[in-house]
């Protein structure tokens, strides 16, 4: 009997493993869709202020109230921030959506691709660039929406990729 519910509590706990992260522990698995009040940025205001960079052709750059750095980049991409939620896998840095209509992931960079000096994007604004769309809601928190539909919620304490 004990040989019996050892077996069983193991294959709940690689059930587990399997469903939380996709099939590899510790890799979050993007959403097929965007969670719900993603698409609440659509609704912002553009934002107004310096958001480009001279040496960057054509992208759009931004800083988070809370002192993150983001951008989107022309033609549908790289959209991303040199940022990763607490619940991000160790080793990360930077969330992106890549070129292509790719979910968004989280990833290593040794250098900040997304960081500028520019200006803040004040809470209840947005940013768009070549039909890619990055807000900044309640408390900081950032989402992107890139061409396929894919992107990424940013908040200091979670994130959400799809």
């Amino acid at each position: 009997m004990l040989h019996r519910f050892a077996i069983l509590a193991a294959v709940g706990v690689l059930g587990v493993g399997l469903t939380l992260t996709g099939g590899v522990a510790g890799a979050p698995s993007a959403l097929a869709e965007p969670p719900p009040g993603a698409d609440a940025i659509d609704s912002y205001p553009l934002a107004e202020g310096n958001f480009t960079s001279p040496t960057d052709f054509y992208h759009v750059f931004f800083k988070t109230p809370d002192g993150r750095h983001c951008g989107i980049g022309p033609n549908g991409g790289p959209i991303g921030c040199d940022a990763v939620p607490a619940d991000a896998p160790p080793g990360t840095n930077q969330t992106v959506v890549e070129y292509g209509g790719t979910p968004a992931v989280y990833r290593f960079s040794e250098n900040p691709t997304f960081t500028r000096d520019v200006d803040v994007l004040p809470e209840g604004h947005r940013l768009t660039n070549w039909g890619a769309t990055c807000g900044v809601g309640y408390q900081g928190t950032v989402t992107c929406r890139g061409y396929g539909g894919h992107g990424f919620v940013l908040a200091a304490n979670y994130g959400v990729l799809w």
